[in-house]
């Protein structure tokens, strides 16, 4: 499963990951070559392809979060390493209960094993006019 934030759109009833480009464009990307046709680019043959898209030829738009519940304590979750998930909170309580490090005055990081970790996927929609 995912652990970072994305936003996805449907064009043309298939689904792309979503961003933005340095100057604003809207852009789909893929790496799935099944995908994509001669519009969509390979800028630095890299193997993603990119597609300059309006926001109203998007359908279906969500943002994706991916949460971690320990202990019935909401974390969010940065990255995932074989066998642990990194996660971090804001809250001084649930970092001193989950003895994670802290590592700036607001924030409490570590690594944790995924065992402990229950993932919670967070879809919500949003208008592509506004991303």
């Amino acid at each position: 499963m995912k652990t970072k934030r994305c936003y996805y759109g449907k064009l043309n009833y298939t689904e792309y990951k979503l961003t933005k480009d340095m100057d604003g464009n809207l852009k789909i990307l893929t790496q799935d070559k099944s995908k994509i046709d001669d519009t969509f680019v390979d800028k630095y043959q890299s193997g993603v392809y990119t597609k300059v898209v309006e926001p109203n030829e998007l359908k279906d738009c969500v943002k994706i979060q991916v949460y971690g519940d320990i202990q019935g304590k909401k974390v969010e979750v940065l990255k995932e390493r074989n066998d642990k998930y990194q996660v971090s909170t804001g809250s001084l309580l649930i970092g001193e209960e989950l003895k994670l490090p802290r590592i700036d005055r607001d924030t409490w990081l570590g690594w944790v094993p995924k065992s402990e970790v229950k993932l919670i996927l967070e879809e919500t929609p949003f208008d592509p006019k506004r991303f």
